[in-house]
């Protein structure tokens, strides 16, 4: 028995000689279990176990030193570990991927485990239980405290050692703790068991190690690499740009400031349409080559002026020497010279659509003046009483003119623009209305007479089948249940929506019934005057007509800029209202129905017809949110929530996100909150908006609009930019869960650096624009799709940061030294969750005596336990952001987000409320159909537009009314594109107009369309109407197959022609005889090869071409993944017709025999991850274009057993929808 003298002695021996007090115990030298010595029992000294360790790495499925096989299969997720006496037979070098586990009837699998593993399955539903919550009974954990039963469990299994160690080590101090812990055994097929079909299972998690267990790692003084990194390290860079360019961004625009002081001229009969287009060709193409170098190249007035009048000078001169029609002379004799004319003559001219309107400038008044107000003040000084004093802003400055005219100039003013005048416009072109009908079935014909009322939530319910798919907006139980013909009126005792007539209208069922969406988003405009002493802020609001195909909803041409909301501060409460007013104005009326021009298809004309909006949905993130539904703000401990009235600190306890729990906001009470509000005094107001969490704002006037009720969840916000980030940063990377193992690793292996190496080497489509980088440096300022793409290949980023060997193992990562950043992270998370309990349970009543206590917050350490909750989270949002979807499918995966938070919570992870919101987007995407519909994405480029637009350095309104010009400028740049590509036989001065103005907008409308094509792939919307499927690169090369680099894919490019041989007489043939009706395909002289191609906004590239490599790989038919070696186009003439033949050659990847043993491997074909042979390809084959159905990101994981190349879906182009199977 080792007493205390003895272990006394030991210490001051260890001190002295620096080494461990364990190895000065009698019993210290154990058997070492590296790669090299595991199962040989050799003992050795912990210096020389340590060495080994470093040199050859620990052997995977050692157990503990001193046993020579560790073979007990052993399940430690979500808490369960088992031991078994039994000795494992398979050898040291046994492959794992045979070492299948028979789960029904394995002899090594505890009692708990085979009982879990077969009665927790349901046949029926394999994913959710019949229960409501969608949860099974919780489990007991198992599992045993960790670090501080190290020792214990290394000496208790120590041959001839005394078991009466045990309380003599339990003394030891934290620094006194092993070096390196040992880790659990774990098997790689009882992992996909644990982590495939039984992840959906609410288990318990491992008892978190005490806060300030270190597990004798690290002194208090030590920083293990990567502590002296800050949580947002990059925030000392330079702030970018949160609106950052990309490839494809629109030019720079350039657009005169606006005149404010003086009225606009009178419109003449010329602004109607495009006058010059009634002009000689010439002159036409001369308009707009001179305006694109005014709109988009930043040449002045007087530039404009002085090109138009050097045009207008030679064709005179030419006239002179020439024998011209005298129209054509009329006509240049009549040409613009000025800016403003030049702007009549082709159609953009908008002082009729823009109104402009004066604000006070001071924030806390905000009120809003026309400009004819503006010019009947007898002073500047805002009219605006609060209580018994005058606002003291000033409304205008006054300068006098050369003339001796006064000019009064607005201090702050915005621009409005008529929502009924864009929305005719809108009408007005030819074929839009037959678009926004699309969606129309058998049963959703228009009626003009005795239109029938909206739905109920209830019918759709009722009609659509559990596992039926729907996707569009227009699929979903809002579109259907949407009213209008409505007023919001007081009955005396509360405030209701009435119909105008006997009953409301079904918007759906009207001819012109319009959905509208609204969008307001705020970006910094860095440039301009007040760049220089400050941010600019500046909100664009804009509205989409969601009864468009999502394709065209979401271009520039099709969406409408109602206003830009000047900065530089964002308006709150009274101003914030009276920027809308305006607007809402409009939208009131439109829901009562006016006469619109619309183009009439039948009649080729323009003529007035009824036209009824609805604003269904305000598409905002969580900051806009607040603002525009006049909630309390995520920082509210009673109304935190937005949808429910879950409070605060129920989020650090598992009730906060099981849903059956939820009290759920009803609307119209929600209402009658918000009058309360408004109808009060300012000195009650406040009481109100803390008792009830909301308060009035304008949009609330619009006759069945029920603010949150019609506030979709912005899926982008939520999961790219709120949990991705929370789970990679703020609870893996900041606590340290990614830190060393033990303070002697190598660099190049602790988890972080294996993490980076793997998202590193990983390959993304050309599509993705931004990929992920160090953990180090993703934060604030890391971009959604950044985001995005790291959560698709996490799973396996952290599979290969955490594991060792094959599995993950079952030990807990050290929490690192007292003075680490790490550490002092989870102090910090500990006590905000603390916070969040205590109020818990003061709320529920409970006795001072169990008030929860810092020991109890402190968060698990054990990987496994966050690998389960991480899978469940991908699992999830991948279902959910299907474009195809069904009821079961929102039910499932809202029930394994629900688990994640109480996953987290049970590893006492401090949650945000971003976890919360989650569990509500289910009843979203029933009521609005998939997230890409609500993706606010589109809006994000739509801002760039405007941050693009050159102000001249102004400000205020000036800048406001700019950006709004510019905008209608780009909007309305597409009528000409379409225009000259229309004309029949162009000659070489329309193509040089054409080519000018797509060379301006980057190809803008052109690249907009493909983009919105991709987009529209990617929300289920394929085949795209009238689209070609497959567009071919614009500079192909001359093939000579004799040459080596195109000689192997000859044959095949011979073969393929005969395969798809449309002729009856015909036989292709290369090298050889003639055969009978042999048409000889020459291998020179006809064939090209292209770079790329381009197949539903999805672009595919040769590997042999520089301008196609990073598009080298893609799917074929049903996510068969290959390598793209060339594309080819062979012509042949054939009974005098010319035929082409398109063929990709390309090399299938190989699948591996045996398949290995991922812990994903259950969800592999409902999350697109597949396991394939590394750098194995096929024999090389010829298919056509139409074969390709999508992309995929790949990476590449070693194992000990074989190397594998790992491939996650990124894009499914596929015109049919495919079964997802779980």
């Amino acid at each position: 028995m080792i007493n205390s003298q003895v272990l006394a002695a030991a210490r001051e021996k260890a001190r002295k000689s620096k080494r461990k007090v364990l190895n000065l115990l009698p019993g210290g030298r154990q058997f070492c279990d590296c790669t090299e010595c595991y199962g040989k029992q050799l003992p050795r000294s912990s210096r020389l176990i340590d060495k080994h360790r470093r040199d050859f790495g620990r052997h995977p499925t050692s157990l503990h030193p001193g046993a020579p096989c560790a073979g007990s299969a052993q399940s430690t997720a979500f808490g369960f570990r088992s031991k078994s006496s039994a000795p494992d037979t398979a050898t040291e070098d046994s492959n794992p991927l045979m070492l299948a586990i028979d789960f029904g009837a394995s002899a090594s699998v505890s009692e708990p485990l085979a009982f879990n593993l077969t009665s927790a399955l349901d046949d029926e539903h394999p994913l959710i239980p019949h229960s409501g919550s969608g949860f099974g009974s919780p489990s007991h954990s198992n599992s045993q405290p960790g670090s501080p039963a190290l020792g214990l469990y290394l000496a208790e299994q120590a041959p001839g050692s005394n078991m009466d160690l045990d309380n003599s080590l339990a003394q030891l101090s934290d620094e006194d703790s092993i070096e390196e812990p040992t880790l659990g055994p774990t098997t790689p097929a009882a992992d996909v068991e644990l982590f495939g079909r039984l992840l959906h299972i609410d288990r318990a998690v491992d008892i978190p190690p005490p806060l300030r267990l270190r597990g004798g790692q690290e002194s208090d003084d030590e920083r293990s690499d990567g502590d002296d990194q800050d949580r947002d390290s990059q925030d000392d860079e330079p702030n970018p740009d949160p609106l950052e360019e990309v490839e494809d961004d629109p030019p720079e625009m350039h657009v005169e400031p606006i005149e404010l002081g003086g009225e606009p001229d009178v419109p003449g009969e010329e602004n109607n349409g495009i006058p010059a287009h009634d002009e000689h060709p010439t002159i036409f193409n001369i308009y707009l080559r001179t305006w694109v170098l005014y709109a988009f190249r930043g040449v002045t007035h007087d530039v404009v002026q002085a090109v138009l009048e050097s045009h207008k000078a030679t064709l005179l001169a030419e006239a002179r020497r020439g024998d011209f029609p005298a129209e054509y002379i009329a006509q240049i004799r009549n040409m613009a010279t000025t800016l403003r004319a030049l702007e009549r003559r082709i159609g953009m001219d908008f002082s009729d659509l823009i109104t402009i309107y004066s604000l006070c400038p001071l924030p806390q008044c905000g009120k809003r003046y026309t400009l004819e107000e503006l010019s009947e003040l007898p002073d500047p000084q805002c009219v605006r009483q609060v209580g018994n004093d005058r606002c003291e802003g000033m409304l205008y400055t006054e300068s006098t003119l050369t003339n001796g005219t006064q000019k009064r100039t607005p201090t702050k003013s915005f621009p409005y623009n008529s929502l009924p005048q864009a929305l005719g416009r809108l009408l007005s072109r030819p074929g839009i209305t037959g678009f926004m009908q699309h969606w129309r079935r058998a049963d959703d014909e228009p009626v003009n007479e005795d239109v029938p009322p909206p739905l109920a939530p209830e019918d759709w319910m009722n009609n659509v089948d559990q596992n039926q798919r729907f996707g569009d907006m227009s699929e979903a139980w809002g579109w259907r249940c949407q009213g209008t013909g409505l007023e919001r009126t007081w009955d005396g005792q509360e405030y209701e929506d009435v119909p105008i007539g006997e009953t409301p209208l079904a918007l759906s069922r009207l001819p012109l019934g319009l959905n509208l969406g609204l969008n307001m988003d705020g970006f910094q405009a860095f440039r301009g005057k007040f760049a220089a002493t400050g941010t600019y802020s500046v909100n664009g609001v804009y509205i989409v007509v969601n009864n468009l195909p999502f394709h065209l909803r979401m271009l520039i041409e099709n969406m409408i800029l109602a206003m830009v909301i000047p900065g530089p501060y964002e308006p709150k409460g009274y101003a914030f209202d009276q920027v809308l007013e305006p607007l809402v104005d409009d939208l009131i009326d439109l829901s009562r129905g006016i006469n619109l021009p619309v183009y009439n298809p039948q009649t080729r004309r323009i003529e007035e017809q009824t036209v009824y909006a609805s604003l269904s949905s305000l598409l905002v993130d969580w900051i806009a949110r607040i603002k525009c539904t006049g909630h309390a703000g995520v920082a509210s401990e009673h109304n935190h929530c937005l949808y429910c009235k879950m409070r605060q600190c129920d989020l650090s306890l598992p009730r906060g996100y099981l849903s059956e729990g939820f009290e759920l906001r009803d609307p119209h009470e929600h209402l009658q909150d918000k009058c309360r509000w408004r109808d009060a005094p300012e000195e009650e107001r406040e009481p109100i908006r803390q008792e009830t969490g909301t308060t009035f704002v304008d949009f609330d006037r619009i006759p069945g609009f029920y603010s949150f009720d019609n506030c979709p969840i912005d899926a982008m916000h939520l999961f790219d930019l709120g949990i991705t980030p929370a789970i990679v940063k703020d609870i893996l990377y900041s606590p340290g869960m990614l830190r060393k193992r033990h303070a002697r690793q190598p660099a190049d292996e602790t988890p972080e650096a294996r993490f980076n190496a793997f998202v590193r080497r990983t390959y993304f489509p050309p599509h993705c624009s931004r990929l992920p980088c160090e953990l180090s440096k993703m934060g604030s300022r890391t971009k959604a799709e950044q985001w995005r793409n790291l959560r698709t290949i996490l799973v396996p980023a952290l599979f290969e940061a955490w594991r060792i060997g094959d599995t993950i193992p079952d030990a807990n990562i050290p929490r690192g030294g007292e003075n680490t950043t790490n550490f002092k992270v989870q102090q910090s998370l500990a006590a905000h969750l603390l916070r969040r309990r205590r109020h818990a349970h003061n709320a529920d009543g409970g006795d001072v005596d169990n008030m929860p206590q810092i020991q109890d917050c402190a968060s698990s350490r054990n990987p496994r336990d966050y690998i389960a909750c991480i899978m469940r989270y991908c699992v999830a949002t991948h279902g959910l952001f299907q474009h195809q979807i069904t009821r079961q499918d929102v039910a499932d995966m809202t029930a394994l987000l629900e688990l994640v938070g109480v996953g987290f919570t049970r590893m006492n992870v401090h949650l945000s409320p971003s976890f919360h919101n989650a569990t509500h987007i289910g009843g979203h995407i029933l009521r609005y159909g998939n997230v890409s519909g609500t993706s606010l994405n589109r809006f994000e480029q739509a801002n760039r537009v405007l941050i693009k637009i050159n102000t001249n350095g102004h400000g205020r309104g000036v800048l406001e009314a700019t950006m709004a010009k510019g905008w209608m400028r780009r909007a309305e740049s597409h009528r000409y594109v379409k225009l000259l590509q229309s004309i029949e036989e162009p000659t070489e001065d329309d193509l040089t107009t054409l080519d000018a103005l797509l060379d301006a907008t980057k190809n803008g409308p052109e690249h907009d369309f493909q983009r919105g094509v991709l987009d529209a792939v990617l929300a289920g919307e394929a085949p795209i109407h009238g689209l070609e499927p497959v567009r071919l690169a614009t500079q192909p090369a001359r093939v000579d197959f004799r040459s080596v680099k195109h000689a192997r894919f000859y044959e095949l490019m011979v073969g393929f022609c005969n395969d798809h041989n449309p002729f009856d007489n015909a036989i292709f043939y290369g090298y050889g005889r003639e055969p009978e009706g042999g048409v000889h395909l020459s291998p020179r002289d006809s064939t090209l090869s292209y770079p790329n191609f381009f197949r539903y906004g999805v672009r595919y590239g040769s590997a042999g071409h520089s301008r196609g490599y990073r598009a080298r790989y893609g799917y074929i038919d049903n996510r068969v993944p290959v390598i793209i070696q060339g594309i080819y186009e062979s012509t042949v003439r054939v009974q005098d017709q010319e035929h082409k033949f398109l063929a990709v050659m390309v090399q299938r990847f190989v699948v591996p025999n045996p398949q290995p043993l991922f812990l994903w491997n259950y969800w592999g074909d409902f999350m697109g991850i597949h396991a394939w042979e590394f750098e194995h390809f096929g024999p090389l084959e010829a298919v056509h274009p139409d074969a390709f159905s999508g992309v995929f990101a790949l990476s590449d994981i070693e194992m000990t057993y074989g190397h594998y190349w790992i491939t996650y879906e990124m894009a499914n182009t596929s015109p049919t929808n495919r079964n997802n199977p779980r």
